[in-house]
């Protein structure tokens, strides 16, 4: 499965909604899209973390590359990973069947701004990052975050499993 980077992962909450009159059957085709969205997000960072990890056992350069192409990524998430920001989020967050499904996803995204922050407080320039790929303190910095991100990203699952149970009501 190719993994899309994280700026173009975040397209699908910019995307401007155009009302169909099954709003029902939109809401969930949005639903599906998003949480197909969140695995593709977490798979990829949990991918660059694992990498960068097995990288750093042999050639920290290339563990470095790999953490400074994921904050050059980051760059371009910005506040339409916040619900407030996104059309998309909003649109199913108005449907109180929706509701906690698209909290679940804003919390996921938020989560995502998080690392973010993380990686740029932690990690201002190349010659920290180098400081903490010797001593393993990347995975301490992170590993936390890691933990936080299966927690989200278990309900973005949990809630869409109950969104794509609502029955439709002719």
């Amino acid at each position: 499965m190719e993994i899309s980077g994280i700026s173009t992962l975040s397209t699908i909450l910019k995307r401007p909604i155009e009302l169909r009159s099954d709003a029902l059957a939109q809401r969930r085709e949005m639903a599906a899209e998003l949480q197909e969205n969140c695995q593709k997000l977490a798979t990829s960072l949990k991918n660059t973390f694992h990498i960068a990890k097995q990288v750093n056992e042999v050639d920290s350069e290339a563990s470095e590359n790999k953490i400074m192409n994921l904050m050059d990524d980051l760059k371009h998430v910005d506040s339409t990973f916040l619900e407030e920001e996104s059309p998309v989020l909003q649109h199913l967050a108005i449907d109180m069947r929706f509701k906690d499904f698209a909290k679940s996803c804003a919390d996921f995204y938020q989560s995502v701004l998080n690392l973010k922050q993380l990686l740029n407080d932690n990690i201002p320039d190349s010659t920290a990052l180098k400081a903490l790929c010797k001593e393993e303190g990347l995975l301490k910095v992170t590993g936390a975050w890691q933990g936080e991100l299966e927690t989200m990203l278990g309900r973005v699952n949990k809630e869409y499993m109950k969104v794509m149970a609502i029955k439709f009501s002719w």
